[in-house]
């Protein structure tokens, strides 16, 4: 199982996530790092992310782009409320970029 099978919030967020262009993915992206560094005071693992990344050979779909990469990393590490909130927040971010258009 995959760490973002766990909660249904977070594992919908990363398939739709999955699902979209390579631009949206870095929005998408951009805005989970933004939203957890103002959310999540401690911020330990952070230092960890890249390396972890790197020592991962790049074997996951989202390690192809560093950005997407660190933002899953950010979200995996950080607490389970905050992956919800962050999860929830991004679904409603594409709703709301999805009307605009």
């Amino acid at each position: 199982m995959r760490w973002y099978d766990i909660e249904p919030d977070v594992c919908m967020a990363i398939s739709m996530i999955e699902c979209a262009g390579p631009d949206a993915q870095l929005d998408y992206a951009n805005y989970i790092i933004r939203l957890i560094k103002q959310k999540d005071k401690n911020m330990d693992y952070i230092k960890n992310a890249a390396k972890t990344n790197i020592e991962g050979r790049y074997t996951r779909w989202y390690d192809k782009n560093e950005t997407i990469s660190t933002a899953f990393s950010y979200l995996k590490e950080t607490s389970k409320d905050i992956q919800k909130e962050v999860s929830l927040s991004v679904l409603a971010y594409k709703n709301k970029k999805e009307a605009l258009v």
